[in-house]
C-alpha cells in the first residue's frame, strides 16, 4: 500500500494540475511547485521532470518558463480587463529590478576578476532565476482573476496537507513512508526520535495562514487542515517553527481585531487560543509523550545548552554570518561577490552551510549590503502594501492580502533560522509570494478589474 502511494501520488497530483490547467492555464504553474515540494510528495520519482547531468541545476527554472509559455498561449483574457494595468511596476518590482542589476554586475565582475570560470555561469543562472521567476509568476498571476489565484493557492494547501499527513505518519508514528535517511536519529525517553528536513512539507506556515484566513468559510474543512499542518509543525521539533506558528495566530487575531475595530474581540480570541492551545498540547502530550518531552527539552536548551548536541541558536548563526562577511573583500562588500563558486573561492562552501541556517549570510555574500537593503525594503514594502489592501478592501482581495501579510511576516522571521528563498529545493520558486502580492497590488490599484468592494 505504501509503495503504491509512493508511486501514484506524484502522478495523481501532476494529473490534477494538468487537467485544471487545460481549463484554467494558471494551474500549470502548479508543476514547478510540485517539483519544489520534491521528496515530501515523492516527486523526484516522476522521470519526466528529471534531467540527468549538468542541466539539473536549472530544472525548476526551465519548467517555470515552459509553464509560462503554455499558460500564455492558452490564456484567454477575461472580458473588459486591461491586463497591462495589473502589471504596472510598483515598489516591490523596483527592488527586484535593483537585485537583477546587481546580479548582472556580479557576473561581469567575476568574469573580469577570475581566470577560472568553472560553474560561474551555472551559478549565475541559479541566482538570476530567483528574480526572473518573480516576474513570470507575477505576469501569470496578473492575467487571471483574484478568484483563480485564491483557488490555486487552495490547491497548494491541499497538496501540502497531504505531505504533512504523510510526514506525521513517518516522523510522528514511525511508519516507514519515506525511504530517505533522516537527518538525525536519537533515543529519547526510551523511544526513537527522528528528525529531517529533506522530505518535510515545504509550505507549513502558508498552510496555517491560509487555513486561518478562510476558516470561517468552511469551518470543518479548514479546521481539519489547520490541525494537520499544526501537528506537522510540532513534529518537526524545530523550536522556531512552533514560535512562528504562535506568531501567525496572534497576528491573525490582532489584524482581524484592528480591522473590525474591536479590541475586546481580539483579547477574547487570544484567550480562547491560549485555552485551546494548552488543552491541545496536553492531548498531544498524552498521545505522543516522548515526542512532546523532546520538543520541550529542545526549548530548555535555550537557557541550558546540551553538551550532546551541536549549538543551534541565533547567537551561533550571527557569529557564523559575521565570519562570512569578514571574508568578503572590502571592495565587494557593497555589491557582493556575485556568482562565484567553490572553484573560485574556498569560502563559498562555508557560506552555503551558513546560509542554510540564516539566509542573510548568502544575501550579503552574493549581493552585498546594497542587496541586503533591497531585500529588507522588499519585505517592508510587501508588509505595508498587504496591510493597506487588507484594511481597505473586502472579499477576495482582503483575504488574499491578509494571507500574504501573515505569510510574509512568518518568512521574515523564518529567514533568521533557515535559507527560505535561497533554499536548496530551488531558487526559482523562492520569491513566489512576493510576486503574487505584487499582482495583488495591481488588482487593488486597478479597481475596475475586480468585483471586490473597495471601502
Amino acid at each position: 500500500m505504501i509503495d503504491l502511494i509512493r508511486l501514484c501520488l506524484p502522478y495523481l497530483l501532476l494529473l490534477y494540475f494538468v487537467v485544471k490547467g487545460i481549463k484554467e492555464p494558471f494551474y500549470f504553474l502548479g508543476i514547478p511547485f510540485l517539483m519544489f515540494m520534491s521528496e515530501s510528495i515523492f516527486f523526484p520519482g516522476v522521470k519526466l521532470f528529471q534531467i540527468p547531468g549538468r542541466l539539473e541545476f536549472g530544472l525548476k527554472f526551465f519548467w517555470i518558463i515552459i509553464c509560462w509559455i503554455i499558460s500564455t498561449f492558452l490564456q484567454t483574457s477575461y472580458e473588459n480587463i486591461e491586463i497591462s494595468k495589473n502589471q504596472r511596476l510598483n515598489a516591490l518590482d523596483y527592488c527586484i529590478i535593483g537585485l537583477i542589476l546587481i546580479t548582472l554586475f556580479g557576473l561581469g565582475s567575476t568574469i573580469f576578476n577570475y581566470l577560472i570560470l568553472t560553474s560561474v555561469f551555472k551559478e549565475f543562472i541559479i541566482l538570476i532565476s530567483l528574480f526572473v521567476s518573480y516576474f513570470i509568476i507575477k505576469n501569470l498571476s496578473s492575467r487571471n482573476k483574484p478568484e483563480v489565484l485564491e483557488k490555486f493557492l487552495f490547491s497548494l494547501l491541499i497538496v501540502n496537507s497531504v505531505a504533512s499527513f504523510l510526514y506525521l505518519l513517518h516522523q510522528g508514528l514511525h511508519i516507514k513512508i519515506y525511504l530517505i535517511e533522516e537527518y538525525l536519529t536519537e533515543i529519547f525517553a526510551g523511544e526513537e526520535i527522528t528528525r529531517t528536513f529533506w522530505f518535510m512539507p515545504q509550505f507549513l506556515f502558508f498552510s496555517i495562514a491560509y487555513s486561518l484566513v478562510y476558516r470561517e468559510k468552511r469551518p470543518f474543512v479548514f479546521t481539519v487542515l489547520l490541525i494537520i499542518n499544526l501537528l506537522a509543525t510540532f513534529i518537526t521539533y524545530f523550536r522556531s517553527f512552533s514560535i512562528i506558528a504562535v506568531c501567525i495566530f496572534l497576528l491573525y487575531f490582532m489584524l482581524t481585531g484592528i480591522k473590525k475595530g474591536r479590541i475586546g474581540t481580539f483579547l477574547k480570541n487570544v484567550f480562547i487560543f491560549i485555552v485551546v492551545g494548552v488543552l491541545s498540547f496536553i492531548m498531544v502530550a498524552k498521545f505522543l509523550p516522548a515526542n512532546t518531552k523532546y520538543l520541550l527539552d529542545r526549548f530548555s536548551e535555550i537557557t541550558k545548552p546540551s553538551l550532546t548536541r551541536e549549538p543551534n541558536n541565533l547567537e551561533s548563526r550571527f557569529t557564523m554570518t559575521g565570519i562570512i562577511i569578514s571574508n568578503i573583500d572590502e571592495n565587494n562588500k557593497i555589491l557582493g561577490m556575485g556568482p562565484v563558486t567553490e572553484n573560485q573561492l574556498s569560502t563559498v562552501l562555508s557560506m552555503r552551510q551558513t546560509t542554510a541556517d540564516m539566509v542573510w549570510a548568502g544575501v550579503i555574500f552574493r549581493w552585498g549590503f546594497l542587496g541586503l537593503i533591497l531585500f529588507i525594503l522588499l519585505y517592508i514594502f510587501s508588509i505595508i502594501k498587504a496591510f493597506i489592501i487588507y484594511m481597505k478592501t473586502e472579499g477576495v482581495l482582503s483575504n488574499l492580502a491578509l494571507l500574504f501579510l501573515l505569510y510574509t511576516i512568518s518568512q521574515s522571521i523564518h529567514s533568521f533560522i533557515d535559507w527560505t528563498f535561497m533554499s536548496g529545493h530551488g531558487f526559482a520558486i523562492g520569491l513566489w509570494y512576493f510576486a503574487m502580492l505584487s499582482a495583488l497590488v495591481g488588482f487593488y490599484e486597478n479597481k475596475e478589474l475586480s468585483d471586490t468592494k473597495i471601502i
